[in-house]
């Protein structure tokens, strides 16, 4: 292909284009509608537009003037903004006593009008109407649901079914329909008039980029029935493409499908390609590859992708490499390379541009002729409400042109619409370059030129402790490497169990005091390993080497034990895949939960390097002539490390690793459940050059060597994490001199919580069950930061959310957890079992069971407890009050926010809390009375991270102490100043001469 004569073809159509278009405007930036001006002011201010946006987000819940009154002040009347004259009015009118009914609700009709805009219709008839009137101008169009990611099983039957009915009806309509031939023929015949666009998030809750194989085999028995009746109808169905994290399934589902022998020989189904994603190009290719099987084409939707925001907010927060290219012109520039490789393969696949873009759709067309491509061969699809002028001049010119026009109420539509806002009110966005003067119609149709993608770096350096701090990304399933190669790990685990964890004292294994047994949760039968017992002598001789070993540690240079913690780091790195399949079938965490404990420890190490170089270094203090002040941290001695099971790794690395950069020597003792994990850290620690003395291995039961070395006069402090009773018995015991006792022994110590999530009364309720079922059932609720109560506001809200989380309950899969396809595994081991099934039974007076886990199909041969939900009033009850380490939640109502904060701190506990709300005020007073150690908004109140959610609480939850956090360190030190009186005989160096 020419590209020269390219761009000398694509200038041509500009200057037939332009006069078509000329003096128009798209109607979202009409400025006699006070909407219009209302979106003009968010172009001009960044913080307006987030407000506003914000506000539209969280107005469909508000069904009172009052909240919408409430709402209206907080978000667009704080005096920040400078509101257009007409807005502001009707704003300040709403917000106002007198008049707040009616001017309410015309703010409400206003932002409804705004939505109408982009949603063809609240429902099927009503679309099925407009969609006439449409094809009567000369419009073809392409239908799809409203709403996305579903949360539960009746939720994606639900989608299903308006699938099936949008099938149905389009096709009823289409059959009497009159049509130009532009929109009912193409290159090769006929093409249905009744066209469906379908997306598969929406139709299974339990999607999961660690188990594509599974997503697919659901989905196909729901997607393939609805591509069989498309077929008996003659309706095009066309697979929309959503984040990246469904990317995988989306493509396999598709493959599938158009493989399928009863859909091989229908052409009228597509798929999307979006321009923004690196992988685009393979894509496409993967694409031509099908067609190319089966034999017959299908459609390509070229799109750039709406998911940009979130694609490169996301992939930041988890410190991996985008996705998506990081520069628009990146983007417009590899749209048009793929334009060209879909028209150069227009006999396997059928182009569709969907583009707002003239430059982008121009190239298109331009292409398409310097191929000898037919102008009916292909279609340029825009969204319904955006582009008008840009959609009516090409349908002028002869085109074929098809909007998406989603179909729904405003609630599920609401995330659509603000997408659509911001991508009118983008700096970069085209209409808004075209249409409100910011670029000149000849310079908007230069060729796209991006500079090659930066590669992406990592600021911090691994190795050196100097260089700034970044947590470790977690496992990227949506990479098939990564899923083959934890896989593999699974199963080469497996293979090698059991295995054997012996007493190891100044790095010598002993088995002299027998061995227990310790089998898989998921899996009772299968032994994974066979711990050995301490004996008294080795238990004492352990206190003392850590003695010896502390004598020689706390000399080390910080420098130079920083250093070593950064290898620990590198050998947990090495070992990584190994020690969460360890822990998937020592524990029972699955996938995803077994990685991050890892990940975790490895940033404790990078963390505790970089902050003991920061705050154990010795620093001068003071500047005053005649005096030089030098403080220093001592480590205090050896340091007995009490660590938990359900995280093996992290926990038990963190605070050993703490201590010893401390300047400590360690004595770990790991829980009893989960020792076989815990022994490879220990390994780690001494592959990466820690002086045998410096660390001992006592396995086994707490209460007795546990007990012994808690007591010993050489043991200095104490780390604990754990059970509010073991804790509190650590801090007494450890309270009583022992004879020979140098000092007073210090315990730092995390223990349980009873945490509660507050749902708001204008919550986003999808977010907010979302968000609860990961802090509840992660890892089956065994976290001492996991949601055991939810607290929600107002009946109305009380009775919606309660349903859907029932729902979502029901629809958890449960499985062993060394498969992808875990949502919810086995509880620890037996006493767990029968412990919260008693509770199941008897939950207590005042307790109403709203699910027990009755319809959760429940694997064979493990521990395995379902779900389950209690409705309590009294915030006194058992299950509001005691901590229960299991898939158990109570839910209970309050009137208003700020009882709710009151029942939420009715425990001794002050560990985690969570808050879903979109009203600003009530997310600042949560901040300063919802007093917890880790308070998380609109989030769930699990999986903090080291150096940035920093953890731990305070009341019956501990001491106060904040792991991976700055000051941690000095819990585990004692310091010392050394002041020198520099000044002899009235000579005072530190002045000038």
């Amino acid at each position: 292909m020419d590209l020269d004569a390219v761009e000398v073809e694509i200038r041509n159509l500009a200057a037939q284009f332009q006069p078509l278009v000329e003096g128009a405007r798209p109607g979202v930036f009409d400025s006699s509608f006070w909407h219009g001006r209302l979106l003009d002011r968010a172009m001009a201010d960044t913080s307006f537009k987030a407000d506003l946006f914000r506000f539209i987000d969280v107005l469909p819940v508000l069904d009172t003037p009052e909240k919408v009154a409430d709402h209206l002040r907080e978000y667009l009347l704080k005096g920040r903004h400078d509101v257009p004259i007409v807005a502001d009015l009707a704003i300040k009118a709403s917000a106002s006593g007198l008049f707040a009914g009616t001017a309410s609700a015309a703010v409400r009709m206003g932002v409804e009008q705004l939505a109408g805009r982009f949603i063809i219709a609240p429902d099927v008839e009503g679309a099925v109407r407009a969609f006439k009137e449409e094809m009567k101008n000369g419009l073809a169009f392409t239908a799809d649901v409203l709403g996305e990611s579903t949360l539960s099983l009746v939720e994606a039957e639900r989608y299903r079914a308006a699938y099936e009915s949008l099938i149905t009806s389009f096709s009823s309509a289409a059959a009497g329909a009159v049509a130009p031939r532009v929109l009912s023929f193409n290159h090769l015949g006929p093409i249905p008039l009744a066209n469906v666009s379908i997306k598969i998030s929406a139709m299974d809750p339990n999607l999961d980029s660690a188990d594509p194989a599974g997503g697919i085999s659901r989905l196909k028995k729901m997607v393939l029935p609805l591509l069989l009746l498309a077929k008996e109808r003659n309706v095009f169905v066309n697979f929309d493409l959503e984040q990246w994290e469904y990317h995988e399934i989306t493509y396999g589902l598709f493959e599938e499908v158009a493989l399928a022998p009863e859909l091989k020989n229908y052409p009228h189904i597509g798929v999307v390609v979006q321009a923004y994603l690196k992988e685009s190009e393979k894509d496409l290719d993967r694409l031509v590859a099908v067609a190319t099987r089966r034999g017959t084409p299908f459609t390509v939707r070229l799109v750039k992708g709406a998911y940009w925001d979130y694609e490169t907010t996301v992939a930041e927060q988890r410190g991996l490499p985008p996705p998506v290219f990081t520069v628009k012109k990146a983007t417009d520039a590899n749209y048009e390379r793929l334009s060209r490789t879909l028209l150069a393969n227009v006999s396997l696949l059928h182009p569709a541009f969907g583009t707002h873009n003239r430059r982008s759709f121009l190239h298109a067309v331009a292409a398409a002729r310097a191929l000898g491509v037919p102008a009916d061969a292909i279609e340029i699809q825009m969204l319904y409400g955006m582009a008008e002028p840009e959609r009516d001049a090409l349908r002028k010119m002869g085109f074929r042109v098809r909007l998406y026009a989603p179909i729904g109420e405003l609630l599920p539509g609401i995330g659509y619409l603000v997408r659509r806002l911001l991508e009118n009110s983008s700096n970069n966005s085209f209409i808004r370059l075209a249409y409100r003067g910011e670029a000149d119609s000849v310079k908007l149709m230069d060729k796209p030129r991006a500079a090659p993608e930066p590669p992406f770096r990592p600021l911090m350096a691994k190795g050196d402790a100097g260089s700034p701090f970044e947590n470790s990304p977690p496992a990227d399933f949506t990479d098939p490497v990564a899923r083959r190669d934890f896989a593999l790990a699974m199963e080469t685990c497996r293979k090698r169990l059991p295995v054997r964890v012996p007493v190891v004292v100044c790095g010598k294994s002993r088995f002299g005091g027998g061995t227990t047994d310790r089998f898989c949760p998921s899996e009772t039968k299968l032994k994974v390993c066979s711990v050995a017992a301490p004996t008294p002598d080795e238990t004492e001789e352990a206190a003392r080497a850590a003695m010896e070993g502390f004598k020689e540690w706390r000399d080390w240079d910080v420098e130079k034990r920083a250093a070593l913690v950064e290898k620990v780091a590198d050998a947990l790195e090495e070992r990584r895949l190994e020690l969460a399949a360890l822990e998937a079938f020592e524990a029972g965490k699955p996938w995803r939960e077994a990685d991050a404990d890892v990940g975790e420890a490895i940033d404790y190490c990078r963390y505790y390097a970089r902050r003991a170089l920061l705050e154990l270094s010795p620093r001068a203090l003071g500047a005053i002539p005649g005096e030089y002040n030098l403080l220093t941290y001592d480590g205090r001695g050896p340091t007995l490390v009490i660590s938990p099971w359900n995280f093996p790794v992290a926990i038990l690395c963190g605070m050993a690793v703490a201590a010893l950069v401390a300047g400590n020597s360690v004595i770990l003792k790991p829980s009893s459940k989960s020792c076989a994990t815990a022994y490879e850290f220990f390994r780690a620690l001494l592959s990466s050059g820690l002086p045998p003395a410096v660390a001992q291995f006592i396995p086994g039961a707490g209460e007795t060597a546990g007990d012994v070395l808690v007591r010993h006069p050489l043991v200095a402090q104490i780390a604990f994490t754990g059970s509010s009773e073991v804790g509190l018995s650590i801090i007494e015991k450890a309270a009583k001199m022992a004879p020979g006792q140098a000092q007073v022994k210090r315990v730092v110590c995390e223990m349980g919580g009873k945490n509660a999530v507050i749902v708001d009364d204008d919550a986003d309720m999808d977010a907010a069950v979302a968000g609860v079922m990961k802090s509840a059932f992660g890892y089956a609720g065994q976290k001492c930061s996991a949601c055991s109560r939810v607290i929600v506001v107002g009946e109305k809200t009380y009775l919606e959310f309660t349903r859907r989380f029932v729902d979502a309950c029901r629809s958890i899969i449960m499985a062993p957890a060394h498969k992808p396809e875990c949502g919810l595994g086995p509880v620890i081991d037996e006493e767990a079992f029968r412990r919260l099934k008693e509770i199941f039974q008897n939950p207590g007076a005042g307790a109403e069971p709203m699910y027990r886990g009755e319809d959760n199909p429940v694997p064979d041969g493990g521990y395995y407890v379902p779900p389950a939900v209690f409705a309590v009033d009294d915030v006194r009850h058992p299950l509001m009050q005691k901590e229960l380490f299991g898939p158990v939640v109570a839910v209970t109502m309050r009137k208003d926010f700020e009882s709710a904060v009151a029942a939420a701190l009715s425990t001794d506990y002050a560990l985690t809390g969570g808050v879903y709300s979109r009203n600003p005020r009530n997310i600042v007073s949560a901040g300063r009375t919802f007093r917890v150690g880790n308070l998380y908004v609109n989030r769930p109140v699990t999986g903090a991270l080291v150096g940035r959610q920093p953890f731990g609480g305070f009341g019956m939850s501990g001491a106060g102490t904040k792991a991976g956090g700055p000051g941690y360190l000095t819990h585990f030190c004692q310091p010392r100043i050394v002041s020198e009186n520099t000044m002899r005989r009235g000579f005072t160096p530190e002045l000038p001469a």
